[in-house]
């Protein structure tokens, strides 16, 4: 895994202020450079018929304000030696942050979540999760440093190429950042879809379900070639629910999961693995992209 480009989004918050650690730290620990990138979407009013012009002396102010922010970042960054380049964009941000990405080749963006659920996540969505869905490149979605917590960075897999590629990619993050791993599969035997009357699922299906599993588990584990721990695990609930549940129980630093990317439809229906766990995860959420 190569990390020449970091670029990490700020809207300036404190939860920007957390994540810029951590991707300071990324950037350090890889030798990459830093790019920064921040989206000055204008609020307009929802469901008006018409254009709202916006007065060209408040875009001129929020553009200074916001370019003597991006100074400071970049200058911080400077001031821990690395080197990059800084931006504004006037788009929505996830757009502005996949948009920049391309420009510069990212190998990885660093964004801010504050973990939005219930109602308050259908009305105003996550900036995190768009990124995470739209990007480029993998996406570290930051909760802080991924030095705060103690235990092995827990990696969810289901076998695919693309869980292939958060494994291996795990690893490397494990050497760097001296960590063990701990895999973790989702086996939920539970139809997820039933009619008027109960399935009933026998219990020697459920166990050779979970046997099958975890011999595959220790397959892989076994080719994780790192100095620290691997150990596994098969939950039986689904795996948006387990990865954050164990990475919880663990006091895990960081997650590690694939992406496939779904768009359109089958992403309206089947949701995505990847989005969720940023969602609800405890810790930090490393989305590794495999194309």
């Amino acid at each position: 895994m190569e990390i020449r480009n970091v670029l990490f989004a700020t809207d300036f918050s404190d939860c920007a202020a957390k994540a810029q650690e951590a991707a300071f730290d990324i950037a350090e620990r890889f030798g990459a450079k830093l790019h920064i990138v921040h989206a000055l979407e204008v609020p307009l009013p929802i469901f008006e018929p018409y254009a709202v012009a916006v007065p060209d002396r408040f875009l001129a102010e929020a553009r200074k304000g916001a370019g003597e922010k991006l100074d400071a970042v970049m200058a911080a960054a400077r001031k821990r030696g690395l080197d990059g380049t800084s931006a504004l964009g006037e788009v929505p941000a996830a757009f502005a942050i996949k948009e920049r990405a391309a420009d510069i080749e990212a190998d990885l963006v660093v964004v801010g979540t504050e973990g939005h659920t219930g109602l308050r996540h259908v009305f105003l969505g996550s900036v995190a999760e768009g990124v995470v869905r739209t990007a480029p490149c993998s996406v570290l979605t930051s909760r802080g440093s991924i030095d705060d917590a103690d235990g092995p960075i827990v990696v969810g897999t289901d076998f695919s190429e693309s869980s292939g590629a958060a494994i291996e990619a795990a690893c490397e993050l494990a050497e760097t950042l001296g960590r063990s791993l701990h895999l973790v599969h989702s086996a939920p035997t539970t139809p997820p879809m039933v009619g008027p009357y109960e399935v009933a699922v026998p219990m020697d299906f459920h166990d050779a379900v979970v046997r099958e599993a975890k011999a595959k588990l220790e397959s892989v584990a076994g080719e994780c070639k790192i100095r620290g721990q691997v150990t596994c695990e098969v939950s039986p609930v689904p795996a948006h629910v387990a990865i954050p549940e164990i990475a919880d129980k663990l006091d895990s630093p960081l997650v590690v999961v694939g992406s496939r990317g779904l768009t359109g439809l089958k992403h309206l229906v089947l949701g995505s693995v990847a989005e969720r766990t940023v969602r609800h995860a405890p810790c930090s959420v490393w989305t590794q992209r495999d194309d």
